[in-house]
This record gives C-alpha cells, structure tokens and sequence, in this order.
C-alpha cells in the first residue's frame, strides 16, 4: 500500500501518524501540506458539508482570527479558505491508493483506514 501523507513536521499529530506507519513499514509519500497541500478536489471529496468544522484546524492564525469555531464557513468558503492558507486543513490528511482518504490522527480510525 502507498499512501499520500500530507503534514507539517512541527505538527505532534502528524508526528505521531507518521511514527505508527513508519513502526508498521507501511510505504507512504510525505507531502509538506503548505507547500503541497491537497488538490481542490480533494478538499471536496475530504470536507463533509454537514461537519465542516471538522476538516478545520483550530490551532490556525486564520481559523482564530476568524473565529471559525462560532462562525463555520459553509463547504466551500471553508474550501476557498483552506486554498488560501493550507494551515487550516485539520492534520494530517492520508489518501490511498484508491483514493480514500482519512483526516487527522486516531490510532483506531488509521489501523481501520489501513485496512480499506
């Protein structure tokens, strides 16, 4: 299996997802999500219109600033935001190799994800 792993290397969660594949040798491609973040389309495929807020970052400057926690953009202002500022992607994302893909870090949800 090779998987597309997009995280930052200051991010613990990141850190900690990218330990367990390393720990298990699952192959992945390591993608800088600032300088590589996801594709458009994949944002629309990863964001669920019903729990945006989900697919945000809560520790970003733009998601303070902004204060998305009370003031949730709809699917695609979130989409539009996250384009702008890839910091806002709640981390790390993973897609596989049939395109399913999986955000943020829960050893449960990750060792079902590999499983998929």
């Amino acid at each position: 299996m090779r998987l597309r792993f997009y995280g930052k290397k200051t991010c613990v969660t990141c850190q900690k997802a990218k330990a367990f594949l390393e720990e298990h040798q699952i192959a992945f491609e390591e993608l800088p999500i600032e300088t590589h973040p996801p594709s458009k389309v994949e944002l629309e495929r990863l964001v669920n219109e019903t729990d945006v807020k989900a697919s945000l970052n809560s520790r970003s400057a733009i998601y303070k600033a902004q204060n998305l926690g009370k003031n949730v953009p709809d699917k695609q202002a979130a989409i539009a935001l996250m384009l702008q500022d890839p910091n806002l992607i709640k981390r790390p994302v993973l897609i596989n190799e049939q395109g399913q893909m999986m955000q943020g870090f829960e050893l449960d949800q990750l060792k079902a994800f590999l499983k998929s």
